[in-house]
């Protein structure tokens, strides 16, 4: 008789990304529920689109998180205002 080989189906499924629940205020979620609308693509997609293009402008483009909205750091602004002390 033949044996059957039982595959670890914990092991060899791809496992999905965590999930993080994030509360929005209406008025964000409206805008966000919106954008996916314009875009076709589910809520979750596009947040998850955000946060990375979010993310790339920080890493890549000098932009910084500066209370809770990104800016453009200039090193040039910084030198100009040492300078006038």
């Amino acid at each position: 008789m033949g044996k059957i080989l039982m595959q670890n189906l914990t092991t060899d499924v791809a496992r999905k990304d965590e999930r993080v629940t994030v509360p929005f205020d209406r008025e964000t979620l409206e805008r966000v529920e919106a954008m996916a609308n314009q875009e076709e693509r589910p809520v979750a997609r596009q947040i998850t689109l955000l946060v990375k293009a979010a993310l790339e402008l920080i890493d890549q483009q000098g932009f910084k998180l500066v209370d809770g909205k990104l800016r453009r750091v200039s090193i040039e602004s910084a030198d100009v205002e040492g300078e006038e002390q």
